[in-house]
C-alpha cells in the first residue's frame, strides 16, 4: 500500500509540476518544496552513464552546495525512497568532492561568486547540476529553475548535460521553457 502511495504521489507531482502556481515570500519554504519535487522528478528523467546508472544504486546523494532552503527538504526525498534505492539529501561542504558522490548537486545562490570555479571543476563529470541562481543555464549550469508568470519553470542546458555523459528524457525538455543547445 505505501508503494502505491509513493507511485500516486510521484505521478501527481510529475503531472502537476509545470502548472504549479508558486506564491513565494522571502519566509516561504512552499518554493523549495517545489524545487525539491522537481529534483525528485529529475532522478527519473535523467539517465547517467553506465557507474552511476540509476537501476545499478541502492543509494543517490541529493547534494545541497551553500546555504539554501532546500536542505529543509529532506522529507521529500525520504518519502520518495523505496526498499531498493534510498534518496538522500546531503549539505555537501566541499563542492570539489561532489562528484565521488553526488547524483545531483543542487548550488544555492550563496555561492554564487564562486559559480565559474564550481561548474569549471565539475564539468564533464556524471553529475546534474542544478540551481536556482539567475541565467544559471546560460551560464554553463545544466538545470535552471526560473520564476515566469508566478510558477517555477526550468531552462535545460542540453550541451552542459551531454558533456557530462548524461541523457535528457524527451518528457524533461518539453516542459522546459527553455532549452539551450549552445
Amino acid at each position: 500500500m505505501q508503494n502505491i502511495l509513493r507511485y500516486f504521489i510521484a505521478g501527481c507531482l510529475a503531472c502537476g509540476l509545470a502548472a504549479t502556481p508558486l506564491h513565494v515570500r522571502a519566509d516561504d519554504n512552499k518554493e523549495y518544496l517545489v524545487k525539491a519535487a522537481f529534483i525528485y522528478n529529475f532522478v527519473k528523467f535523467v539517465e547517467w552513464p553506465d557507474g552511476k546508472a540509476i537501476s545499478k544504486q541502492s543509494n543517490i546523494d541529493i547534494c545541497v552546495v551553500g546555504n539554501s532552503p532546500l536542505s529543509e527538504t529532506g522529507n521529500v526525498f525520504k518519502a520518495a525512497s523505496t526498499a531498493k534505492l534510498t534518496l538522500s539529501l546531503v549539505n555537501e561542504r566541499n563542492w570539489s568532492n561532489a562528484h565521488n558522490h553526488c547524483h545531483i548537486v543542487f548550488i544555492s545562490a550563496s555561492e554564487e561568486d564562486k559559480l565559474s570555479e564550481i561548474l569549471a571543476a565539475m564539468k564533464g563529470q556524471p553529475v546534474l547540476m542544478v540551481s536556482d541562481i539567475d541565467n544559471f543555464a546560460a551560464k554553463g549550469g545544466m538545470i535552471g529553475f526560473v520564476t515566469n508568470d508566478n510558477k517555477i519553470k526550468i531552462v535545460i542546458n542540453a550541451k552542459a548535460i551531454s558533456t557530462a555523459g548524461l541523457r535528457v528524457d524527451a518528457q524533461l525538455l518539453e516542459i522546459a521553457l527553455k532549452v539551450i543547445d549552445k
